[in-house]
């Protein structure tokens, strides 16, 4: 080699002296001898010397020998030996320096030209290969070269040419990536011959994975990110599988696209068709695979946000119902959990939730001991809001696979027994008390749970011992059948102990458990309760309370007692106790009476109306009079023969109260008064008989005719197209106003404690 540039070296120095005459001696010696030697050699030689020959020659001189300089260089870049291109490929740069845009304009068609005949593309593709690895050069020939390539059809050969210009030509193709990619994605679904999807696949996939990490990265995650969002489905599950390779193969850091690679993974778990659910899938398990520890710490919270996005909680997310399904995030949330900061650890373990409540159980199966394992033992940690979110995780594993969870249960009830005595967090012990509520149902013997909870009940700190009342409450209402004797005496002892009744929530939970209680003891003890604490005449926030709770808990006690007889009158003349708690109390143990199912005479309906009607009247407490009409619209709902009879008691006051200023009684009214005259099914029928029949003052009969004409009548429109538009009677249900009326009607005390211990966070 040294000798050659010696001898291209004396050459130039022989032109420079002699003169540009001898170049037409030079030039054609030098074509011949490329183009009959068999020796690499001598050739690579003959384009060192053409190189210093155009780099001596005057400007004049090369445009005369300009059609001969351009054939030699034509000719030694499609050599086949690699030594022989790269020299040609600097006489090329010689020649551009002194013809500039001309050499391009006569060597780069005459390539691209190349490429297109079977015989001379493979070498015409070494010599644009050769060409591109350096930049100037590159940043010429690829604006030209790639449309060429990108042309559809696209066929093997270009498929292949593409693949071998991104190992060489780095970041100069950055710019031209997305037409590269959304060329090569077109090609790939519009094909139908096997073995070129397979050559334009891989070349996909060669593309994508010789990008640098900076602006290729930027750009080929801009583009591949959007195309999992395309509309056509065929490359929403192209892209995924393409991503699956890179992150199998790449070895570029794309940690700074973590979050957003989740994020369109994740979503496409969701995706109508399932070949993209499936690509997504594979896609993200494998990104996850080859995250850190530390990274995937980083994600706990930004994955949990978008997994609360996709799908809808208590419905199975496509992607999660794969085998192995949840195993594309569950490493992420399992690494949170055990080694995050306690936010994270308190986010990891609410994801695991979301996941529960959006995976079958027999998807859930073979991933139980992963998940509860880890739950059990970072539950023992100081952060309370890490306690109460395992908690609630652990509850929602239970109530979706007990079976599964039997080797679990001894260690859950410890753990749930122990939150209850935690002094630091009233939602961490409501919690605990509703999982072992959850719990008992799956355990046998309760007896002892039952002692420890009496026992601990007798704490003087009020937080902690209505923690252990509601979860005996919990226990004895979903298991109360299986208790013995001993500990059935021990929670009437327990319930027959003062209670402080300025404290509402103990009240409440107390009530609840004697309303528990009363459904599982012997029917003379449970009547000699129901005498003393509940049908009394004598008034007191627990027997308000009791009496609802009864109802909730075990209606047919009461019910079916001989004390039923006199609860009409007695809830008539609570309903007007002058303690506003009380009478609030017994207006909703009313509507409880009245939507159950004993036997009601006319009588006692009308003694029961006519107390509702006294209490809606215009200058009675204001919560009093909205849960009255709250009762009087969900009665008329829901048994509209029996409120008709007394439709003339309830009208007038309601009537009455429809332009209440207090906003929460008009509103109560107005639903009311529609419900009363059943005016979405009957419209105006109902009330026309009503007035007809009715000895009203001129002025009111004519004031209620025309607020029925001009109010009425449109709401009742509106209730009726939304039920038509839901499709029919029934439609998807009640609306949210009358799921709302029906839980406040059920409640037991204006304090719904533990109720939404387990809402979302």
């Amino acid at each position: 080699m040294e000798h050659k540039v010696i001898a291209s070296n004396a050459l130039g120095e022989l032109i420079r002296k002699a003169g540009d005459g001898v170049l037409s001696t030079l030039l054609p010696t030098l074509e011949e001898g490329l183009q009959t030697s068999t020796d690499t050699d001598a050739k690579q030689g003959i384009c060192l010397a053409l190189k210093e020959l155009i780099a001596s020659a005057s400007e004049e001189a090369l445009e005369d020998h300009e059609k001969t300089l351009i054939s030699v260089v034509r000719t030694a870049l499609t050599d086949s030996d690699v030594d022989v291109r790269e020299a040609a490929a600097e006489a090329f740069d010689s020649l551009q320096n002194i013809l500039g845009k001309k050499a391009v304009d006569q060597v780069l068609p005459y390539l691209l030209n190349l490429l297109r005949s079977d015989e001379n593309a493979d070498n015409a593709l070494s010599a644009l290969l050769t060409l591109l690895t350096e930049t100037t050069r590159s940043n010429i020939i690829l604006p030209n070269l790639i449309p060429t390539l990108i042309t559809p059809p696209i066929s093997a050969f270009n498929a292949k040419a593409l693949a071998s210009l991104s190992r060489v030509a780095g970041a100069a193709m950055n710019r031209r990536l997305p037409n590269i990619i959304n060329s090569l994605m077109d090609n790939i679904i519009n094909c139908e011959d096997d073995a070129l999807t397979e050559d334009l696949e891989k070349s996909f996939d060669t593309v994508i994975l010789s990008i640098d990490e900076y602006d290729g990265l930027n750009t080929v995650m801009n583009v591949l990110l959007q195309l999992t969002k395309h509309d056509d489905h065929r490359r929403r599950a192209a892209t995924t599988r393409h991503l699956c390779k890179f992150f199998a193969a790449g070895d570029v850091d794309y940690s700074r696209y973590n979050q957003d690679i989740v994020r369109s993974l994740l979503i496409s778990f969701d995706d109508r068709d399932q070949d993209v659910v499936k690509g997504a899938w594979a896609a993200l398990t494998e990104f996850t695979k080859k995250l850190k520890k530390e990274e995937m710490e980083g994600l706990v919270v930004s994955t949990r946000q978008t997994l609360q996005q996709v799908g809808v909680a208590g419905a199975n997310l496509p992607g999660f119902e794969l085998p192995k399904g949840i195993n594309a995030i569950l490493p992420i949330f399992l690494q949170g959990l055990m080694n995050g900061t306690p936010d994270q650890r308190t986010q990891a373990a609410l994801a695991i939730s979301d996941i529960v409540d959006r995976t079958s159980e027999a998807s859930l199966k073979p991933f139980v001991t992963q998940i509860t394992g880890p739950l059990i033992r970072v539950v023992s940690e100081r952060s309370t809001d890490v306690k109460s979110a395992i908690l609630l995780t652990l509850n929602n594993l239970l109530e979706k696979m007990p079976a599964a969870l039997k080797p679990f249960l001894p260690q859950l009830q410890r753990t749930f027994a122990k939150s209850l005595a935690d002094t630091s967090s009233e939602i961490l012990r409501a919690r605990a008390a509703k999982a072992l509520g959850t719990l008992i149902k799956y355990t046998p013997r309760i007896d002892p749970l039952i002692a420890e909870l009496v026992t601990g009940s007798k704490t003087s700190d009020p937080g902690v011992k209505t923690a252990m009342l509601t979860a005996l409450y919990e226990v004895i209402s979903k298991a109360g059948a299986n208790m013995g004797e001993a500990s059935r005496t021990a929670v009437l002892g327990l319930i027959d102990m003062d209670t402080d009744e300025r404290d509402d929530a103990m009240t409440i939970t107390n009530a609840k458990l004697l309303g528990a209680l009363i459904k599982n003891v012997p029917e003379e003890v449970a009547n000699g309760l129901l005498k003393n604490r509940v049908v009394t005449s004598h008034w007191s926030h627990s027997s308000a309370l009791a009496l609802n709770a009864v109802l909730v808990e075990s209606p047919q006690s009461l019910l079916e007692s001989p004390l039923v007889d006199d609860l009409p009158d007695i809830l008539s003349q609570g309903m007007s106790n002058k303690n506003p708690y009380i009478a609030d109390n017994v207006i909703l143990a009313t509507g409880k009476y009245l939507l159950s199912e004993s036997t009601k005479t006319f009588e006692t309906n009308k003694k029961m109306f006519e107390a509702l009607a006294n209490v809606i009247q215009p200058g009675n407490s204001t919560d009093s009079r909205r849960l009255a009409l709250v009762i009087v619209r969900t009665m008329s709902r829901i048994n509209m023969d029996m409120v008709r009879p007394h439709v003339a008691a309830l009208a007038g006051p309601v009537f009455a109260s429809v332009r209440d200023p207090v906003i929460p009684v008009k509103l109560a009214a107005e639903a009311a008064f529609v419900a009363l005259f059943n005016v979405v099914d009957d419209e105006t029928r109902v009330f026309d008989k009503y007035v007809e029949g009715a000895n009203l003052p001129p002025n009111t009969k004519r004031s209620m005719q025309d607020y029925f004409k001009r109010v009425t009548m449109r709401l009742g429109a509106q209730a009726r197209e939304r039920r038509e538009a839901e499709g029919g009677q029934g439609g998807l249900g009640l609306s949210n106003d009358e799921v709302e009326d029906e839980r406040e009607i059920w409640s037991v005390g204006k304090v719904d404690v533990g109720e939404d211990v387990f809402g979302k966070e």
